[in-house]
């Protein structure tokens, strides 16, 4: 089982109903330009049309909504990198294609993960936890080509936080001027030099 690998959730169709209600009012606020910080639990049960009373049975807090919607998003990065970092696929400009398009899909949820990151302290451990999953896979990866585990891990660390943030700039921002052909092409030499120098 590769390390991106998760066992899939048992649920309730009853509480799946409920609960993606929600999600979906989330999801449709975010897209209509609501910041996280303003998404309070009357709008979101009125956009669901369901009550308060069910939001807080489903759901802990806005806090948790937010993780669940980047939960899905993460499958979808998870299914686009997967096969690189299992050694199944050595198209790296591939798998960072696929990451920046899984991005380009979810610009809102990125947004609202990386705004409520820097200023709630619990998002943003379950964000270091998001792309944890990908620094580990990633230090695999490096292992397989050679290089020790400790130094495997500096520049799992070093290469995956240098792509997370180079692709949450371009999707939410574009301010570097470059667009996404030379962006991918720079971040794909950068891991293929790394996996090289093994």
């Amino acid at each position: 089982m590769g390390v991106l690998d998760r066992q899939p959730r048992r649920n309730d169709p009853r509480r799946d109903r409920t609960e993606e209600a929600f999600l979906t009012a989330a999801q449709e606020l975010l897209d209509e330009g609501v910041p996280f910080a303003e998404l309070n639990v009357s709008a979101l049960a009125r956009r669901a049309d369901r009550t308060r009373t069910a939001f807080y049975a489903h759901f802990e807090d806005r806090r948790a909504l937010l993780m669940r919607l980047v939960t899905e998003v993460e499958q979808d990065i998870r299914a686009a990198v997967g096969p690189f970092f299992d050694a199944s696929d050595d198209d790296v400009h591939g798998a960072l294609a696929g990451l920046l398009a899984t991005l380009r899909e979810h610009p809102r949820t990125l947004g609202a993960i990386l705004e409520a990151a820097g200023y709630d302290a619990e998002v943003a451990a379950f964000w270091h936890g998001v792309v944890g999953v990908f620094v580990a896979a990633a230090q695999q990866r490096l292992v397989a080509a050679g290089y020790a585990s400790k130094a495997a891990r500096a520049r799992a660390v070093a290469l995956v936080w240098m792509t997370e943030r180079a692709c949450s700039q371009q999707v939410l921002h574009g301010h570097a001027g470059v667009d996404d052909d030379a962006l991918l092409d720079a971040l794909a030499d950068s891991w293929r030099l790394a996996l090289a120098a093994a």
